[in-house]
């Protein structure tokens, strides 16, 4: 299917073409839990493919809770742990040399060794093909990853920036000049450490930045690390590289307005609907490279929680998924700066991806900074609103949306209706309602 351009008022090209989903419904299918099982025993003969994965995944989603009284009192299988253990790559990837190699039959590995050690899009934006790649791999439309993503990476040109290798950490923090210094460093790192290790040890330390560049190095990150957990291959390092480096390169602290954080769902919710708006009679499409001024201007958000009080990271994290989709909703209602706000809801799933392979203090200082940066987002581009006011009565099911969201083609659609799909909770309507708004706009 050819690529239908919109008008790039973002200074980004945008085709148009579950925080962390914890638990399936009890009524998951035997089909499945006998597969992860047998993962389980290594019969790796039993493995679904991705497509399969995703497709039972949503009839566990729609089944009534009672529809099989055997599993009435069972405990609910880690929606997480069954994607990690059926491993939803069924085809190796190549672990020869990374730039112009082409012996993979894997669509996602082929689209990644043909962006590897590309420069950033549009001079330090965000190269959106291979996230977007990897989230259609992730609900099973592996198949249907466009060539035209593949071979938009001959729009890429130049040499990454480089100073010096990489030795005083702070210095080389958010500054530009050094992605390619980054990118070597991350790259000796993989080379050597296993990749969990290395995400243990830096995460810690680029948390506090992960605001950078409207959350785009976390989230190239963390869609790396589910390729790489998936199957590891010198494609996925190498993409697991390329994001680690952007993170660090555009790496950039939030000041705090000083107040106290709220904690409940519903608190952050009304937070979010009152948050002050400095710039709530500018209604200018702001660009990429403008969108982070807004953030590092003034002081939006409230503190960070103390260590000493953290709670549960899974859980603060679902919360402000869950509290981000709601303003999120009604932003594209009010068709208020909808690009910038979609992240409120990817960057904080982001982080739900990456939590499986960090201790908790780590987590719980993703979650914190991610919540963080999401309020600031609001400050920045929202508007006043209710909570809830346009949550819909009916909604087409997960399927449907997922399907008309890869038909569409859009980068930010695709990596937006995989993370809502991924961390709907199950309580209401809500994910699918801004899944289904989404795509009326789109």
């Amino acid at each position: 299917m050819p690529l239908v351009w919109r008008p790039s008022f973002l200074g980004l090209d945008d085709p148009i073409p579950r925080p962390h989903r914890c638990l399936l419904q009890p009524g998951l299918p035997r089909q499945v839990r006998s597969r992860a099982a047998d993962v389980r025993r290594g019969d790796r003969r039993s493995e679904p493919s991705g497509r399969e994965s995703f497709e039972l995944a949503t009839q566990a989603q729609s089944r009534p809770a009672h529809s099989d009284p055997a599993l009435s009192n069972q405990t609910v299988l880690n929606r997480r742990q069954f994607v990690t253990s059926a491993s939803l790559a069924l085809t190796a990837c190549n672990s020869s040399a990374i730039r112009g190699t082409t012996a993979t039959n894997n669509a996602l590995d082929r689209l990644l060794l043909a962006h590897a050690g590309l420069p950033p899009e549009n001079d330090y934006g965000a190269n959106h093909y291979p996230m977007a790649a990897e989230a259609m791999s992730a609900i099973g439309h592996e198949f249907a990853i466009p060539t035209e993503w593949r071979d938009g990476a001959g729009m890429y040109h130049g040499e990454l920036r480089r100073a010096s290798a990489i030795e005083d950490v702070a210095s080389g923090l958010g500054d530009p000049a050094r992605h390619g210094d980054w990118l070597d460093h991350f790259r000796n790192a993989l080379g050597r450490t296993p990749w969990r290790e290395v995400i243990r040890q830096w995460c810690p330390v680029l948390a506090p930045g992960l605001a950078g560049a409207m959350f785009h190095g976390l989230i190239r990150t963390a869609h790396a690390v589910r390729a790489i957990r998936q199957r590891e291959c010198a494609a996925r390092r190498e993409e697991l590289a390329a994001g680690l480096a952007y993170w660090a390169t555009c790496y950039a602290t939030l000041a705090s307005t000083g107040t106290p954080r709220h904690t409940t769902d519903e608190t952050l919710q009304a937070e979010l609907a009152s948050v002050k708006h400095p710039w709530l009679s500018d209604r200018t499409d702001v660009g990429f490279h403008s969108a982070m001024d807004r953030l590092l201007a003034r002081p939006l958000a409230p503190d960070i929680r103390p260590e000493i009080e953290r709670i549960a990271p899974q859980q603060e994290l679902q919360t402000t998924i869950r509290a981000a989709a709601a303003g999120f909703l009604e932003m594209l209602v009010q068709e208020r700066n909808r690009i910038w706000l979609l992240h409120t809801v990817t960057g904080p799933a982001a982080v739900g991806l990456i939590l499986p392979d960090v201790d908790d203090p780590t987590a719980s200082t993703l979650v914190e900074h991610a919540r963080q940066t999401v309020i600031a987002l609001y400050a920045a581009y929202g508007a006043p609103f209710v909570p809830q006011q346009h949550v819909r009565n009916a909604t087409p099911p997960w399927a449907e949306l997922v399907e008309r969201t890869v038909a569409s083609q859009s980068v930010h659609g695709i990596k937006l209706v995989e993370a809502l799909h991924r961390c709907d909770d199950g309580r209401d309507r809500l994910f699918r309602s801004v899944a289904a708004q989404w795509l009326e706009w789109t």
